[in-house]
């Protein structure tokens, strides 16, 4: 099931509730009207009409056009449900499915129905959304952190990247900004290779005034600090591996046996007595 943010706003003694999720993907009126409908709080719910009345008694402020709007939207997304012959307002809401156990991905998963019908509401293209559910699976499996959740952070993923998406056709490529700093998922990606947000901000400076000087003009400059921090921590523990490794002998040891160190003499050409 898509968990649902409920926000609230006062309307004189009484207090309508909505989904903060609907609200952002159907407008606020389809929200309220859907939360109406999932408290049992409409009277006939049995005809188009009798669901029109019923949405006027308990808000009097939305017109008859907006209300009729709102109950075609949500009938057609199955989010309600004409009952004919019900009067009363006993009725079960149609929700997406819900796996109340804690589970990770694995590359079986696949959202939901009812999560693409909800996608389906918005303007992200089909393809753009199979493209990002590879990326989000791989992703989650390898941090492999358990949800019960999963269609919830689908859909949530879905979107910020698809504002990422429409921000960065817009751009045209620019060189970096002294001020530059990087997104918050370069830093969940660099975990997953197990270098820490405070490790990763160690380059950033280097990573900055390199490009400035440089003077290159990309489009996102995210991918790149990422390739520039794994370099850089790689060098780092090489460099660290070597000196650990470094031919040296512990002190009170020696390298030769001891007769080879007795008949050794080549101390005494370094000896000038000139």
């Amino acid at each position: 099931m898509i968990r649902k943010e409920v926000s609230k706003i006062n309307l004189k003694k009484n207090e309508l509730t909505f989904s903060k999720e609907i609200a952002e993907t159907l407008g606020i009126e389809s929200a309220v009207i859907l939360n109406l409908y999932k408290e049992n709080s409409l009277d006939d719910i049995s005809s188009m009409q009798g669901l029109l009345e019923s949405v006027k008694k308990n808000i009097s402020f939305f017109d008859d056009q907006t209300i009729n709007t709102c109950l075609t939207k949500l009938i057609k997304f199955n989010l309600l449900e004409i009952e004919i012959g019900q009067k009363n307002n006993h009725h079960s809401m149609v929700n997406p499915s819900k796996n109340n156990s804690s589970r990770r991905l694995d590359n079986d998963w696949y959202p939901a129905n009812e999560t693409f019908e909800i996608i389906k509401m918005t303007d992200i293209p089909e393809d753009f959304c199979n493209l990002k559910l590879k990326e989000f699976k791989v992703y989650w499996i390898e941090r492999g952190q358990k949800k019960n959740n999963w269609n919830s952070a689908f859909i949530d993923f879905l979107r910020r990247e698809w504002v990422k998406e429409i921000n960065s056709e817009k751009k045209l490529p620019h060189t970096i900004d002294e001020n530059w700093y990087p997104d918050e998922d370069v830093f969940d990606i660099l975990n997953l290779s197990e270098i820490n947000k405070e490790s990763a901000l160690k380059y950033l400076r280097e990573f900055i005034l390199y490009w400035k000087d440089k003077g290159e003009a990309l489009t996102t400059w995210n991918s790149k600090f990422i390739d520039h921090v794994k370099r850089r921590q790689l060098m780092s523990d090489n460099t660290e591996n070597n000196e650990k490794n470094k031919g040296y002998s512990e002190p009170g040891k020696y390298t030769q046996d001891f007769k080879t160190r007795k008949d050794d003499s080549n101390w005494a050409k370094e000896i000038n007595l000139d």
